[in-house]
């Protein structure tokens, strides 16, 4: 019976070493570098939802700069009240799930973004630009 005893404890004991090493794997992270400037935008716009989901032009079109410019629109506040009820840190955060697919100041904002950077506008005067339009539009 000790020896039973005995050899459970030691598969506990080794089941209970195998789940740390498990997970000082998973939890430690990496050491190699995040990467450069240039592959910055590539991993916001994946955080995109797709603009193949919807059947809405003027969502697509959103959602489509939303990929196309997220260092834009990451720089842009939304007015629509999302910041304070659903967390969102900026316009940008609007397209990574389907709040943006329902919310027309979301979607202005991005369009008329996209507008002013295509028109070679500097994010200061976007920036600028989108508070004075949108910002009556803060609850």
């Amino acid at each position: 019976m000790k020896s039973i005893s005995k050899q459970n404890v030691a598969l506990g004991i080794a089941a209970i070493a195998m789940m740390v090493g498990i997970a000082w794997v998973s939890l430690r992270g990496t050491n190699e570098p995040a990467g450069d400037a240039a592959s910055a935008p590539l991993s916001k716009a994946a955080d995109v939802l797709s603009p193949a989901l919807f059947t809405d032009e003027k969502t697509r079109a959103a959602y489509q700069t939303a990929k196309d410019i997220p260092e834009v629109l990451e720089q842009l506040p939304c007015f629509c009240g999302c910041m304070k009820s659903f967390g969102h840190k900026n316009n940008m955060f609007c397209f990574k799930d389907q709040h943006g697919s329902g919310c027309e100041i979301c979607q202005d904002i991005a369009l008329d973004a996209r507008k002013m950077h295509d028109a070679g506008m500097p994010i200061a005067q976007i920036q600028d630009n989108i508070t004075a339009k949108y910002s009556k539009y803060q609850p």
